[in-house]
């Protein structure tokens, strides 16, 4: 199918299409998750997976394993050609659009979102639009079908450089083309797929990293909205750190009950980057009064994922009083 289709995000749409869906997965706590749909970075990792062909990876050495193949060899090298020549033509189209995302960014049904702009009063704004919005599919299109391109494209730079702890030496261009293989635009949130090399003994596949986003809707044309006195936590960014809070949470449990030792374990069993599971899993020891804030929705307003696990203070009564809770 992909090679009669041509790219990656039209098979996704394909098999979303004929109702073909992910197996359920387990993860280290127990839990059971079940993807609602293909995605492009899972899709691209199976594609490549040189396990189908009767081989095996260990430690960035291939070896023909003992198992029969289930893949004809023309056919699987037939593909690499073309994912190939896929990723030439993006890098391509990237190096000549001041849109980073471009082909790389999607909504959470599937749908391609392709750079926009609008010029407003010698101004230009840029977007990313979903591919459903355009072709007048209103209904098929993601929750999120349109979005500031600055804005989400800020945020994907600066949640990768942290994730890989990359310096800010290195151009943004260059960071999303070496470090990002997809976006997709959720209702609350973004979810990252980052590019594993082949070689990489970390993990087998594509690693995600989510982080919460509220699109910037400009307000109503003749609508002003007054400033309310006391402005509590957006309810999507609640939910998210809530999530977050209860994920790390329940890696800890699994650690302190010898479910598993290692973040490492973790990691692979959630599908993403070991880093990234360290970095959250200090959730695990919030203040439970901050915790009681976020859940009622007083928290204070620019309560985010990273604000809460950069430099968090052990004690609880000074994590109170770093977030004006003290």
């Amino acid at each position: 199918d992909y090679l009669r289709l041509g790219s990656i995000g039209e098979l996704a749409a394909a098999l979303d299409h004929e109702g073909v869906r992910p197996k359920p997965r387990k993860l280290a706590n127990g839990r059971i998750i079940a993807a609602e749909r293909f995605m492009v970075g899972p899709l691209a990792h199976i594609l490549k997976n040189r396990f189908y062909i009767g081989y095996v990876v260990y430690k960035g050495e291939i070896y023909r394993g003992q198992h029969a193949p289930i893949l004809n060899r023309d056919l699987f090298e037939a593909v690499q050609a073309r994912l190939a020549e896929g990723a030439v033509q993006r890098k391509l189209t990237r190096s000549k659009s001041p849109s980073l995302l471009a082909s790389l960014i999607f909504d959470d049904r599937g749908n391609r979102m392709s750079p926009s702009h609008a010029n407003k009063k010698g101004v230009r704004y840029r977007y990313y639009v979903s591919h459903a919005l355009l072709q007048n599919r209103k209904a098929a299109a993601g929750s999120i079908a349109r979005v500031s391109a600055p804005d989400v494209e800020a945020l994907v730079c600066k949640t990768v450089r942290e994730a890989i702890q990359m310096n800010e030496t290195t151009p943004d261009r260059d960071l999303v083309t070496q470090h990002v293989e997809q976006v997709v635009v959720c209702r609350s949130q973004l979810e990252i797929t980052l590019r594993i090399a082949e070689s990489s003994t970390e993990l087998d596949a594509s690693t995600r990293l989510t982080v919460p986003f509220v699109p910037n809707h400009p307000p109503t044309k003749g609508i002003a909205h007054a400033p309310a006195e006391a402005v509590g936590i957006d309810p999507r960014t609640r939910d998210t750190l809530l999530r977050a809070i209860e994920h790390a949470r329940g890696w800890m449990d699994a650690i302190l009950t010898g479910k598993t030792v290692f973040f490492e374990e973790i990691a692979t069993a959630e599908g993403l980057v070991q880093r990234h599971v360290r970095r959250l899993a200090v959730l695990a020891f919030l203040s439970p009064k901050i915790v009681q804030a976020i859940a009622d929705g007083t928290a204070r307003a620019d309560l985010t994922v990273s604000r809460l696990t950069h430099a968090l203070p052990h004690s609880w009564s000074a994590q109170e009083q770093t977030l004006g809770l003290g």
